[in-house]
């Protein structure tokens, strides 16, 4: 079954113990860069004969960092199940976006 967001936070600020970064769900009005912020945006299920066998949330997970050449957006596309989806610079900050089901 899916596992929660409170998890998924958890994971995504054990991707690099030696870059100090910030991981939102929520992000306040005021974000810390670099940071990762998500949010859930669909969903994937296996069913039969009305019965719910597999399910799966997909988040929309976006790092965004100063650094060009920063390693954290290789650390969210190795993760399982997780896919690159666009590049964005906005204001001078470098945007990747990923879709990752968890």
């Amino acid at each position: 079954m899916a596992r929660s967001q409170t998890e998924l936070t958890e994971r995504l600020k054990g991707l690099d113990e030696d870059y100090e970064y910030m991981v939102y769900y929520q992000p306040p009005s005021k974000m810390l860069f670099p940071c990762i912020k998500f949010q859930r945006n669909n969903s994937w299920d296996s069913r039969a004969d009305n019965i719910l066998y597999f399910f799966m949330k997909r988040y929309s997970v976006t790092v965004i960092d100063r650094d060009p050449d920063s390693a954290l957006p290789d650390k969210v596309e190795a993760m399982p199940f997780a896919a690159f989806d666009r590049f964005d610079l906005v204001d001078g900050l470098n945007h990747w976006v990923y879709n990752l089901y968890y």
